[in-house]
């Protein structure tokens, strides 16, 4: 062979040496992976990868919607208030409620609510005086504010902090109106109170002095002020405006702004690092409560401490969306919470990079945008999340060194070329109670405000910044950029991080007390009442179960139809419909698990319990226990045959239940196992030698020879009645190969569901198609929701003439089809006798 390849010129070895180098390669690649992951970090180099992806972006902006279902229900609230009987006023003073409403306000809308009122009215009823002046009311109300735009005014209580600590030595933080401040007019008082000698007001805006101090400004804060009592008493408008807004979870300063701009009419693009059903969900849930008239809400993935993240979302808002930003918010931020000088890591690196680094990439993106989109003479004006905690509180890591570094943009808006595209606004963001960052000193918050220092819900803080976008500040920071001190007096107070842990060790301390106090008159009563006690312990505890029922529609009574009295004759009775009873097979399980889906958001106890039975995630049992053998009748877990009661089924199977039902990923186990990652298709492919000989029957091998002609030769095998073929050079073949389908998600059922569950027979199972399964389990449901358990009971009352039935069957059945269209290409025999056509 060594001759042969000499003389031919063919190297043996150089596909060994070429496997040798790429070894090689590999082997240093792999090193510098592993030196990279020690100098950075698993955490740095995790918290960098890019999560946005804009085929995940949530859109809400059917606020009109809203407006209707939220005035409805308020109106039906109203109505149930007065048939109960309680004639009392009804509070109609609710004006943030009102208020909402009337930002989203239209021409159908009051329509609608001048047709409620007529009706109502008709109805010639005492007791539904209450509904029918509020919905005249609301409808007076909106109407007068079609010609205006929305705005946001702020019109929630304040709030102060209060710690408790109880007689069992338990602390525990709420929050309690502030006497102090009754109103927001109190609220701005108080904050730009200048009456303290050398102390400057709770929030003020600072000029930068000579040697490059920010020093409190009273032109300048006089100008804030103002536009914080415009807001207050006319409110401010954002319609025709842009924001993005990043970290603004749940409880966050960010979402309490995207919130205010959306009751302004404001588009805004809010990202989270935490895309979630949760999540969304409770985006969803603040747009229907405050998106106003034209405002508009897109929330997408995100992950600030990714560059390619942020060069994703600055194309996807300039160039998929096509908006031109105004406001930007980078709030996004990592706790770090433990970190000192001596064990930074690499996850103070990505909070570094997360809260700085990322910021400066961010802005000078929004920069290129803008100037590649020639948008010129519309800065967008960021705010950036300055802090007074540059290291006072410590162990925070890199936390106060990265809200210092924020301070450099300031210099950096003179110096370099992007002032005309950008516009800054520093907020020093004072102690905000219940932040993710701060919830964990809730407790000593109340005695921060006793030193002095006021610190601020979520609500009241973000006032203080959309106070920054009125355009008497908006028009100063496009000239030069503006330094909103909004701590509260947080950075007058010396001795901060001293005066936290002497908060904490007196709270740590009065809880030991009572603790052992509690516990040692617990022993004294147990000792004196040691009889009693005994008698009470070993009482039976009682456990709550589910209700499991069907809900049949409540009728009205006759005297509740008296208003309708004028369409008596005009319908023809034979042919109304009567709906009694829903039967449903669907993605959600049945039709009372679907309703909960759709009218609550959330599942209910029983919701989950019925849904956990048709997963097979539970089952009932009546007797012997293996685990106890004691007798037991409830629910028990399948797979491990534990009992489970009534009120942990929701805990213990609510996550596996979102997660395997409704519209989601496809699940190939549930779909004959088809995968769209792996669609099967045929390749046609030519034969570059010939193959080896394979055996086959006579059928099969003449098929095979007619079908390729001279590229295939067969013979018969002796006396065995077998026969060989071999496909010969220039054969044409189809190789199965795997594609990606472009359709991944899909309404199936709930992962696990079994007709044989609901006690169809497991050969009615086999013999029929799944959709002829479907139509039994809905068709039964149906008529047990109608209380009808036993169908044939119609014929005592209706003759048989006049009893019939629909089934919508789609297409057919879906494994009949499969087996007509698809699996006959392949030649894979059918699993089930049946016909192979419906009818």
């Amino acid at each position: 062979i060594v001759v042969l390849a000499r003389y031919a010129g063919i190297d043996l070895r150089q596909d060994g040496r070429l496997a040798e180098s790429h070894q090689a390669i590999a082997k240093q690649l792999q090193t510098n992976i592993d030196g990279i992951t020690v100098e950075l970090g698993d955490k740095l180099i995790t918290g960098i990868q890019p999560w946005f992806d804009a085929r995940k972006a949530r859109q809400f902006d059917s606020y009109w919607n809203w407006a209707r279902q939220d005035a409805y229900e308020w109106i039906q609230q109203t109505i149930e208030v007065c048939i109960t009987g309680v004639t009392t006023d009804v509070d109609v003073s609710n004006k943030e409620r009102l208020q909402q409403l009337q930002n989203r306000a239209d021409v159908q809308l009051v329509q609608m609510l001048a047709a409620t009122a007529k009706i109502l009215g008709a109805s010639n009823k005492d007791v539904l005086l209450p509904a029918i002046q509020l919905a005249q009311s609301l409808h007076d109300a909106c109407k007068s504010t079609l010609s205006q735009l929305p705005v946001f005014r702020e019109l929630s209580g304040l709030m102060q902090p209060k710690t408790c600590i109880s007689a069992s030595g338990e602390a525990s933080y709420t929050e309690i109106p502030r006497t102090s401040e009754r109103t927001w007019t109190d609220y701005i008082g108080h904050m730009s109170d200048d009456s303290h000698h050398d102390i400057p007001p709770h929030i003020h805006l600072c000029e930068k002095s000579k040697n490059g101090q920010w020093l409190y400004d009273k032109q300048l804060s006089s100008t804030y002020y103002d536009g914080l009592s415009d807001i207050n008493q006319q409110g401010t408008s954002f319609v025709g405006r842009t924001a993005l807004v990043t970290g603004c979870g749940r409880g966050s300063i960010g979402a309490e702004i995207v919130r205010s701009l959306l009751m302004g009419g404001a588009k805004v693009l809010a990202t989270t690092s935490s895309y979630s059903r949760q999540t969304t969900l409770f985006f969803e849930g603040m747009y229907r409560k405050y998106g106003s008239r034209g405002s508009e809400l897109m929330v997408v993935p995100f992950n600030q401490g990714s560059v390619q993240d942020i060069d994703s979302l600055v194309a996807f808002v300039f160039g998929q969306l096509g908006w031109d930003l105004d406001y930007v918010f980078p709030f996004a931020a990592v706790s770090d919470i433990g970190s000192t000088v001596d064990n930074l890591g690499s996850h103070s690196e990505l909070a570094l990079r997360v809260m700085l680094t990322n910021v400066l990439r961010l802005l000078g993106r929004i920069k290129l945008a803008k100037a590649k989109y020639k948008s010129v003479g519309r800065p967008a004006l960021v705010v950036l999340p300055l802090s007074p905690n540059h290291g006072n509180f410590g162990g925070d890591g890199l936390y106060g060194e990265s809200k210092i570094a924020l301070e450099t943009v300031f210099n950096r808006w003179t110096s370099e070329m992007w002032r005309g595209y950008i516009s800054i606004a520093g907020a020093v963001i004072g102690w905000t109670r219940g932040t993710g960052l701060m919830s964990a000193n809730n407790l000593v918050a109340e005695s921060i405000e006793n030193a002095g220092v006021r610190t601020f819900s979520p609500r009241e803080m973000a006032f203080n910044i959309i106070g920054l976008l009125n355009p008497r500040v908006t028009r100063v920071a496009h000239r030069q950029p503006v330094w909103a001190d909004l701590s509260g007096g947080l950075n007058q107070l010396t001795q901060l991080n001293a005066i936290v842990d002497s908060e904490r060790s007196r709270i740590k301390v009065t809880c030991e007390v009572k603790q052992r106090i509690l516990q040692d008159t617990a022993y004294e009563v147990t000792m004196q009442y040691q009889a009693l006690f005994s008698n009470s312990a070993a009482q039976n505890e009682t456990k709550l179960l589910a209700k499991l029922q069907n809900h049949f529609p409540a009728t009205k009574r006759y005297e509740d139809l008296q208003n309708l009295h004028y369409l008596q004759g005009m319908v023809n009775l034979d042919k109304v419909v009567v709906v009694t009873g829903y039967g449903e097979v669907g993605p959600h399980g049945n039709a009372n698990t679907r309703w909960e889906f759709e009218a609550f958001g959330e599942l209910s106890t029983e919701g989950c319990i019925e849904l956990a039975w048709i997963m097979g995630l539970i089952k009932h049992h009546n007797g012997l226990l293996p685990s106890t053998g004691q007798h037991y009748i409830g629910w028990v877990d399948s797979k491990s045959n534990e009992p489970v009661l009534d009120a942990d089924i929701k805990e213990r199977y609510h996550e596996y239940i979102l997660a395997h039902t409704g519209i989601r990923l496809i699940e190939p186990e549930l779909v004959n196992g088809y995968d769209p990652n792996k669609k099967m298709v045929l390749r046609e492919v030519s034969i570059e030698h010939d193959m080896e000989p394979f055996e086959a029957s006579a059928e099969e091998a003449a098929a095979f020879k007619q079908s390729n002609g001279d590229k295939v030769d067969i013979w018969e095998n002796g006396d065995s009645g077998s026969w060989s073929v071999r496909f010969l050079k220039g054969a044409l073949i189809r190789v199965p190969a795997a594609v990606s389908a472009d359709r991944l998600v899909a309404g199936l059922l709930p992962t696990g569901w079994n007709a044989e569950r609901f006690g169809i027979p497991d050969d009615v199972v086999k013999q029929v198609d799944p959709v002829t399964l479907f139509a039994l389990v809905s068709t039964v449901e149906a008529l047990v929701r109608s209380g009808i358990t036993d169908p044939y009971e119609l014929y005592q009352h209706i003759h048989i003439s006049e009893i019939g039935n629909t089934v919508g069957c789609g297409i057919g059945g879906s494994n009949a089809i499969q087996d007509v269209f698809g699996n006959s290409t392949t030649a894979v025999p059918s699993t089930q006798n049946r016909p192979k056509y419906n009818r």
